[in-house]
């Protein structure tokens, strides 16, 4: 976990500098660096962090550039980095997981994957940049280490959320459950109801259309491949369409005419007295469903709605109603995943154990 992170090690050159060196009259070197890096030391110091350099030179400019960041760990002539990490890490009585370490060059790449966090700079060498767990966006002395801190402070700040995410995960699953319970004690008359008028269609040698937005038409089209192919028992496959897959056909339908039609056209070209057709919309307020639901009704097709516990006006266009004892719109996809299972596990027994079944 990044929060067991606890020091911060950077070379040098191309990372709290831009890997370029200024020759001043008297021939000392001297190093361009962002007030930005700087600030961002300060920081991470104050957070917590452990701070060192490690870098291949030996000279001067080192000095200056610890002493002007505050930085008393320097690993000197470091041609090897990774050693020089590990020899560190022993030290400190850290382990290697415990290190984030930012650097730019082919020598810092074995390094870069094996700590905790490796970060290039995004003017690294390749091969460092594929042996880092990142790229960052900012180039070596312009900003690389600023954005390493703050990379490394907010991940280590959402590890720290654990505890709060564990309880709002806590309350996310006991409203399912709760909503599950709800499902049990007042939703099974009609699920069975649902699961006949299934099981009555395909004796009868009719289909099943289905069709919804988003979510719930990858439930039409779960639906669908549940029936077509098999749920639970080996068997012959039943004619079940989802009108949510062609996208020839709703593109065409919703550019010639509107989107609202995209199901409706279908549902008229398709639907035959007697079929089943089953729209899905968990507001229950959706234009194209309900004016799909409307089409099959004028077919003489059976119509059944999946909503939420507001229903909207689906129920207008429904013969059956299945309402999800949720408001929310998650909470009522998961409890239609279970009634949609569990309507295939009946129609699958009454029909693939029954003698009458022409289906099977």
């Amino acid at each position: 976990m990044v929060n067991a992170i606890e020091l911060l090690a950077f070379d040098v050159d191309g990372v709290l500098t831009d890997g370029t060196a200024v020759l001043a009259a008297d021939n000392h070197e001297g190093k361009r660096i962002s007030f930005r890096d700087l600030d961002a030391v300060n920081r991470a110091k104050r957070a917590g962090l452990a701070i060192a350099l490690i870098t291949g030179e030996d000279t001067p400019a080192v000095d200056q550039m610890a002493h002007r960041f505050g930085i008393p760990q320097v690993i000197r002539g470091a041609k090897d980095k990774l050693a020089a990490l590990e020899k560190l890490a022993s030290q400190m009585g850290l382990p290697l997981e415990a290190i984030c370490y930012v650097g730019d060059d082919d020598r810092d790449a074995p390094a870069l994957s094996r700590v905790g966090l490796g970060l290039a700079p995004a003017n690294a060498s390749p091969t460092a940049k594929a042996a880092a767990h990142r790229v960052l966006r900012s180039a070596g002395g312009f900003g690389a280490v600023a954005e390493a801190v703050s990379l490394l402070l907010q991940l280590r700040a959402d590890d720290a959320q654990d505890q709060s995410l564990q309880a709002t995960m806590h309350d996310i699953i006991v409203e399912s459950l709760e909503a599950h319970r709800r499902l049990l004690d007042e939703s099974l008359p009609v699920l069975v109801r649902v699961a006949l008028e299934f099981v009555r269609a395909i004796r009868r040698g009719n289909k099943i259309l289905l069709f919804g937005n988003g979510g719930s038409a990858a439930e039409a089209q779960h639906v669908a491949g549940e029936l077509v192919g098999r749920f639970f028992q080996d068997r012959n496959p039943w004619p079940a369409i989802a009108l949510t897959t062609d996208t020839s056909i709703l593109t065409a339908i919703g550019n010639d005419w509107e989107f609202s039609e995209v199901f409706a056209r279908q549902v008229r070209a398709l639907a035959r007295p007697a079929d089943v057709v089953v729209g899905i919309s968990t507001s229950g307020r959706s234009p194209n469903v309900l004016k799909g639901l409307e089409a099959a009704k004028a077919c003489g097709a059976t119509t059944i709605g999946f909503t939420g516990s507001r229903g909207g006006d689906i129920a207008k266009y429904s013969d059956l109603c299945f309402r999800a004892p949720a408001e929310r719109t998650p909470r009522i996809q998961e409890l239609n995943l279970l009634a949609w299972h569990a309507i295939c596990e009946l129609v699958e027994q009454r029909l693939v154990q029954s003698p009458l079944n022409s289906g099977a």
